[in-house]
Protein backbone atom coordinates (compact mmCIF):
# COMPACT_ATOMS: atom_id res chain seq x y z
CA UNK A 1 0.00 0.00 0.00
CA UNK A 2 1.73 3.45 -1.21
CA UNK A 3 1.44 6.26 1.03
CA UNK A 4 1.81 10.06 1.13
CA UNK A 5 4.46 10.65 3.50
CA UNK A 6 4.20 14.36 3.56
CA UNK A 7 0.71 14.23 4.61
CA UNK A 8 1.38 11.14 6.82
CA UNK A 9 3.98 13.06 8.39
CA UNK A 10 1.60 15.93 9.12
CA UNK A 11 -1.02 13.58 10.21
CA UNK A 12 1.52 11.77 12.41
CA UNK A 13 2.27 15.39 13.95
CA UNK A 14 -1.28 16.28 14.83
CA UNK A 15 -1.78 13.11 16.49
CA UNK A 16 1.33 14.22 18.43
CA UNK A 17 -0.67 17.59 19.12
CA UNK A 18 -3.87 15.88 20.36
CA UNK A 19 -2.52 13.17 22.91
CA UNK A 20 0.16 16.45 23.79
CA UNK A 21 -3.33 18.38 24.84
CA UNK A 22 -4.43 15.04 26.23
CA UNK A 23 -1.35 15.13 28.98
CA UNK A 24 -2.25 18.95 30.25
CA UNK A 25 -3.58 18.32 33.49
CA UNK A 26 -6.92 19.09 33.95
CA UNK A 27 -6.30 22.83 35.67
CA UNK A 28 -4.33 24.01 32.63
CA UNK A 29 -6.66 22.45 30.10
CA UNK A 30 -9.75 24.13 31.98
CA UNK A 31 -8.08 27.53 32.10
CA UNK A 32 -6.72 27.63 28.24
CA UNK A 33 -10.81 26.46 27.36
CA UNK A 34 -12.14 29.24 29.85
CA UNK A 35 -9.47 31.77 27.86
CA UNK A 36 -11.20 30.82 24.64
CA UNK A 37 -14.85 30.91 25.83
CA UNK A 38 -13.98 34.78 27.36
CA UNK A 39 -12.55 35.50 23.77
CA UNK A 40 -15.21 34.13 22.03
CA UNK A 41 -17.50 36.15 24.24
CA UNK A 42 -15.78 39.22 23.70
CA UNK A 43 -15.80 39.13 20.35
CA UNK A 44 -19.50 38.71 19.74
CA UNK A 45 -20.44 41.18 22.56
CA UNK A 46 -18.35 43.84 20.40
CA UNK A 47 -20.63 42.51 17.63
CA UNK A 48 -23.82 42.92 19.74
CA UNK A 49 -24.38 39.64 19.03
CA UNK A 50 -25.89 36.95 21.94
CA UNK A 51 -22.67 35.58 23.90
CA UNK A 52 -24.83 33.58 26.62
CA UNK A 53 -24.26 30.21 24.65
CA UNK A 54 -21.37 29.86 24.40
CA UNK A 55 -19.89 27.73 27.53
CA UNK A 56 -17.03 26.11 28.08
CA UNK A 57 -18.56 22.64 27.53
CA UNK A 58 -19.20 24.09 23.96
CA UNK A 59 -15.20 25.27 23.49
CA UNK A 60 -14.07 21.96 24.66
CA UNK A 61 -16.05 19.54 22.86
CA UNK A 62 -15.64 21.96 19.41
CA UNK A 63 -12.33 21.56 20.02
CA UNK A 64 -12.17 17.85 20.38
CA UNK A 65 -14.73 17.56 17.17
CA UNK A 66 -11.94 20.73 15.03
CA UNK A 67 -8.74 18.51 15.32
CA UNK A 68 -10.33 15.92 14.54
CA UNK A 69 -11.39 16.66 11.60
CA UNK A 70 -8.05 18.17 10.77
CA UNK A 71 -6.96 14.26 11.39
CA UNK A 72 -9.33 13.13 9.14
CA UNK A 73 -8.30 15.56 6.34
CA UNK A 74 -4.95 14.36 6.79
CA UNK A 75 -5.73 10.55 7.21
CA UNK A 76 -7.30 10.47 4.23
CA UNK A 77 -4.88 12.22 2.14
CA UNK A 78 -1.79 10.56 3.66
CA UNK A 79 -3.36 6.76 3.16
CA UNK A 80 -5.27 7.10 -0.02
CA UNK A 81 -3.30 9.55 -1.96
CA UNK A 82 -4.79 8.16 -5.25
CA UNK A 83 -8.13 8.59 -4.12
CA UNK A 84 -8.70 4.67 -4.85
CA UNK A 85 -11.21 3.57 -2.04
CA UNK A 86 -9.56 0.65 -1.67
CA UNK A 87 -10.78 -1.67 0.82
CA UNK A 88 -6.87 -2.39 2.65
CA UNK A 89 -6.94 2.01 2.30
CA UNK A 90 -10.47 2.29 3.81
CA UNK A 91 -9.44 -0.43 6.34
CA UNK A 92 -6.41 1.63 7.58
CA UNK A 93 -8.36 5.59 7.61
CA UNK A 94 -11.55 3.25 9.89
CA UNK A 95 -8.53 1.94 11.87
CA UNK A 96 -7.10 5.68 12.76
CA UNK A 97 -10.75 6.43 13.62
CA UNK A 98 -11.35 4.79 16.12
CA UNK A 99 -7.47 3.34 17.67
CA UNK A 100 -6.17 7.56 17.88
CA UNK A 101 -9.39 8.57 19.65
CA UNK A 102 -9.40 5.73 21.85
CA UNK A 103 -5.98 5.95 22.93
CA UNK A 104 -6.71 9.92 23.61
CA UNK A 105 -9.23 9.06 26.10
CA UNK A 106 -6.77 6.38 27.94
CA UNK A 107 -4.11 8.70 27.98
CA UNK A 108 -6.33 11.38 29.63
CA UNK A 109 -7.03 8.67 32.51
CA UNK A 110 -3.00 9.58 33.23
CA UNK A 111 -3.52 13.09 33.64
CA UNK A 112 -3.87 14.84 36.53
CA UNK A 113 -7.70 15.97 36.49
CA UNK A 114 -8.71 14.72 33.52
CA UNK A 115 -11.41 11.84 33.38
CA UNK A 116 -11.79 9.30 29.62
CA UNK A 117 -15.45 9.83 27.95
CA UNK A 118 -16.51 7.11 25.39
CA UNK A 119 -18.78 10.12 23.98
CA UNK A 120 -15.28 11.45 23.28
CA UNK A 121 -14.27 8.72 21.28
CA UNK A 122 -17.47 9.10 19.76
CA UNK A 123 -17.23 12.88 19.19
CA UNK A 124 -13.70 12.52 18.27
CA UNK A 125 -14.56 9.70 15.61
CA UNK A 126 -17.03 11.79 13.99
CA UNK A 127 -14.65 14.65 13.60
CA UNK A 128 -12.27 11.92 11.69
CA UNK A 129 -15.63 11.30 9.89
CA UNK A 130 -16.37 15.00 9.08
CA UNK A 131 -12.42 15.51 8.34
CA UNK A 132 -12.66 12.23 5.51
CA UNK A 133 -16.16 13.97 4.03
CA UNK A 134 -14.69 17.12 3.46
CA UNK A 135 -11.18 16.04 2.26
CA UNK A 136 -13.56 14.26 -0.77
CA UNK A 137 -15.89 16.70 -1.52
CA UNK A 138 -12.85 19.02 -2.00
CA UNK A 139 -11.13 16.96 -4.08
CA UNK A 140 -14.18 15.89 -5.89
CA UNK A 141 -14.98 19.99 -6.44
CA UNK A 142 -11.17 20.56 -7.69
CA UNK A 143 -11.50 17.60 -10.18
CA UNK A 144 -14.81 19.30 -11.52
CA UNK A 145 -13.18 22.66 -11.78
CA UNK A 146 -10.22 21.54 -13.23
CA UNK A 147 -12.03 19.58 -16.06
CA UNK A 148 -14.29 22.64 -16.26
CA UNK A 149 -11.36 24.80 -17.35
CA UNK A 150 -9.99 22.13 -19.44
CA UNK A 151 -12.74 21.83 -21.29
CA UNK A 152 -12.88 25.44 -21.95
CA UNK A 153 -9.65 25.67 -23.63
CA UNK A 154 -10.39 23.28 -25.91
Amino acid sequence: MRLSKPWLFAAIIMVLIIWGNSLVPGSGSGSLSLSVVEAVRGALDALRLPSDWVTNFLVRKTAHFTEYAVLGVLVAHAFDPEHTAERMRLAAICLALVLVPSIDETIQLFSEGRSSQVTDVWLDSAGVLAGILVAIVLLLACEGLYYHIKRRHE
